[in-house]
């Protein structure tokens, strides 16, 4: 007993020994805000560590007289020498600048490059670019506005959000599972543009963190901690549209800081019947710094919106001219959606690369959607009008511990995410009034206990990221359209371990390869069928990729990529019945590259090849419908110069299979837009316009089964929405 006694003494001495830094300090911003992922390099020996992040570094490994560079994109350089008699830690202050690509280091991340380079060179313009800004992702809208857009990634028909998982600062989940319209939904027009710091994203399944939906790829939006100016922005332009936003400072001191932001939106849009869509936003931020190391942040926002939709309309119609493009068959579609979100953080900042944070959310949502996209196929004489409707409640709390041991870094989080939907509703209705039969009704819950593992190790130019993540999942439903055996309850584990290799061959290649299991979860009203269904959908990611800067003002990035999805049975919202999607495999080339010309202009292009099958259909019939076999954005940028900045930006959109044989195609479209910024003093003045050379283009497009009236026979065939024609925005800033 006494050797076990001496061993913990030792373990404990041992641990203590190795985590005290020879070089140690904290990395801040102007504004005293910490700076994550900040490169330490030791010129010396060309090896790296980076800031944690609450900004603490600390370096076991070195020795007196050794020089050390902070670098991280849109901030200065910055060079300090270590002198081992001092003991004490340095605060480093970071100045920031315009960003510059000679400051990049391949070997960070891609997609953390590319995200805080983009950012900079493309400033958001509205809530649909905050998605863009993934490299291959598009999207489209089909529902006057208020609707979740339909998303494309990777050789994915996302839908909503059923192969992608969206969240917020990192803890506030946008997918909802088991949503009245469709899995994984993910509306994200409660969050104001101009209150993001960053997107940050990852495409494959290789983050532990992101569990559910992470298939294609997550997103992650952080938002600004605390504002150093007030500002006000007025936006106007064609079809009606008006917008004001602004974002006050209420606290800013060293202690405490707070800010509050709002939306208001309206629009008619460019169809014939007016969308009629409204939209507000409201946000509080609140952070509170207990001492030198702990603090609180709340984080409540508040979001609603309602309008009227045209829909997809039948290309028969638009063909023979007696419909036109921007008209509707039944313009009485549309809906509305509230949101509230509360969100409370608790922090812990030790020792360099010690964290521990704690921190909880929880939301009320409502919504109501009403969908003509049959006419009148099934019912001859009211019309085919579907109602989805939910009213949902969503609570969830997650631990994070995260420390260094002997140069390894480790990470442990436990977590529980809890979906409460009572009255989930899908009915056949008339005039959005009148109910004439409910197709599904019944009251949900879905829990999510999920623990999360990772190992992080750095050895010369090699870098080891080993995770795990671990979930239990408990779902139940009652369907109350049954008189009796009305409930069915079902529980899943899925565990999905990531590995994650990265060879830096200098400061200006890095060569990488990814792999790990994903999953999404299914639609809880399965298991009312049949309670034996598995839930719980497994993906397997691969990708393998480089990095590389040849130049000082030319970054490049390739690779490869192949995705798993395994058979599943899907829940169909829109009909209330039970499909299989069967069993596909994508295989993909990703290429790019982001280019400083000169100090002001930038040039920047993305293109992707993909190849998407089912395993299960014979060949010639086994496309997976509405997977893009080419996709490709970019465009060059003027970075203030003498304060003009501004752009023109394309995307291409490839033709797609709209069914399985291919027999039906989804017409693909190049678009071009371009904004331009005049800032002047305390005021800025912008003008945006979009698709610049008024291109004709179908923004979304289905395979539809649909009868008109008038029709005595239904017929098999494209159904879309037209996109937005030449529009014209005007916009003007103020900040005081």
């Amino acid at each position: 007993m006494n050797k076990i006694y001496c061993l913990i003494v030792v373990f404990i001495v041992f641990v203590n020994y190795i985590s005290l830094a020879q070089f140690s300090g904290r990395i801040l911003d102007s504004d005293q805000l910490p700076i994550q992922d900040v490169i330490i390099l030791n010129l010396r020996t060309s090896g790296h560590i980076h800031s944690d992040a609450f900004g603490n570094f600390s370096d076991p490994n070195a020795k007196d007289d050794d020089q050390f560079q902070f670098s991280y994109l849109g901030y200065k350089t910055d060079t300090i020498q270590y002198d081992d008699a001092n003991t004490e830690k340095v605060t480093v202050i970071l100045e920031s600048t315009y960003i510059q690509l000679n400051q990049v280091d391949v070997s960070e991340p891609l997609n953390n490059n590319l995200q805080k380079i983009d950012l900079n060179f493309n400033p958001v313009q509205n809530t649909q670019e905050l998605l863009r800004k993934v490299p291959g992702l598009f999207i489209a809208q089909h529902a006057g506005g208020g609707k979740a857009e339909q998303m494309f990634l990777r050789g994915f028909d996302i839908d909503h959000g059923t192969d992608v998982n969206i969240m917020v600062d990192q803890l506030l989940p946008v997918n909802m599972v088991s949503h009245a319209h469709g899995q994984g939904y993910a509306d994200l027009h409660f969050v104001i543009p101009e209150t993001v710091q960053s997107t940050n994203f990852q495409k494959g399944s290789y983050n532990a963190s992101k569990g559910n939906f992470a298939t294609a790829g997550s997103i992650d939006f952080k938002l600004k901690e605390r504002i150093s100016q007030n500002s006000i922005i007025f936006e106007t332009g064609k079809f009606q549209f008006n917008r004001i936003a602004t974002l006050l400072k209420l606290i800013n001191n060293q202690k405490s800081s707070s800010y509050i932001a709002a939306e208001y939106l309206t629009s008619d849009g460019y169809f014939e019947s007016p969308q009629d869509f409204v939209k507000f936003n409201g946000l509080l931020k609140y952070q509170y710094q207990l001492n030198e190391k702990s603090g609180l942040k709340f984080t409540g926002t508040y979001f609603d919106t309602k309008w009227n939709a045209s829909g997809q309309i039948p290309t028969r119609e638009v063909e023979s001219g007696r419909l036109g493009r921007f008209g509707a068959i039944d313009s009485n579609e549309g809906g509305q959606t509230d949101r509230k979100n509360l969100m409370l953080e608790y922090y812990y900042a030790g020792r360099a690369h010690e964290n521990f944070k704690i921190a909880a959310f929880v939301s009320d949502y409502n919504f109501e959607l009403y969908s003509n996209f049959t006419f009148f196929l099934n019912d001859s004489v009211n019309g085919d009008q579907i109602k989805q409707k939910e009213k949902r409640k969503i609570l969830g709390v997650e631990a994070t511990y995260q420390n260094n041991l002997a140069g390894l870094d480790y990470s442990f989080s436990l977590g529980n995410r809890t979906d409460l939907v009572r009255a989930s509703e899908l009915s056949h209705t008339k005039n959005r009034t009148d109910i004439l039969e409910r197709k599904a009704f019944g009251n949900l819950s879905e829990t999510d206990f999920y623990g999360v593992v990772k190992i992080y190790w750095t050895k010369a130019k090699w870098e080891l990221n080993v995770q795990s993540r671990f979930d239990l999942f408990n779902i139940a439903y009652e369907d109350i359209l049954r008189l009796s055996d009305n409930k069915s309850s079902h529980s899943e584990f899925k565990a999905s371990p990531k590995f994650n290799l990265n060879y830096n061959v200098s400061r200006d290649l890095q060569i990488y390869f990814n792999s790990g299991l994903g999953f999404h979860s299914n639609d809880t009203r399965l298991i009312n069928q049949n309670e034996n269904s598995n839930v719980l959908t497994q993906s397997t990611n691969l990708d393998l990729g480089m990095q590389l800067r040849p130049l000082d003002n030319l970054l490049i990035h390739m690779g490869v990529w192949y995705i798993d999805l395994e058979d599943e049975l899907v829940y169909v919202g829109d009909e209330a019945v039970v499909e299989s999607s069967g069993h596909t495999k994508r295989t993909g080339l990703e290429a790019g590259f982001r280019s400083q010309l000169w100090k002001y202009i930038a040039l920047d292009i993305d293109l992707s090849y993909t190849i998407a099958k089912s395993t299960d259909g014979p060949e010639g019939a086994n496309f997976v419908p509405l997977a893009a076999k080419w996709c490709s954005s970019g465009g060059i940028s003027l970075l203030n110069f003498k304060q003009f900045s501004g752009g023109i930006r394309y995307r291409h959109l490839g033709d797609r299979p709209a069914n399985e044989d291919y027999s039906l195609t989804a017409i693909g479209y190049t678009l071009l837009d371009a904004n331009i910024n005049y800032s002047f003093r305390n005021l800025q003045f912008g003008i945006i316009a979009e698709n610049l050379l008024n291109a004709k283009w179908n923004e979304a497009q289905f395979t539809t089964e649909s009868r008109l009236k008038n029709e005595a026979q239904s017929v098999e065939e494209i159904h879309f929405t037209p996109g937005i024609p030449f529009n014209i925005k005007f916009k003007i800033e103020a900040k005081f």
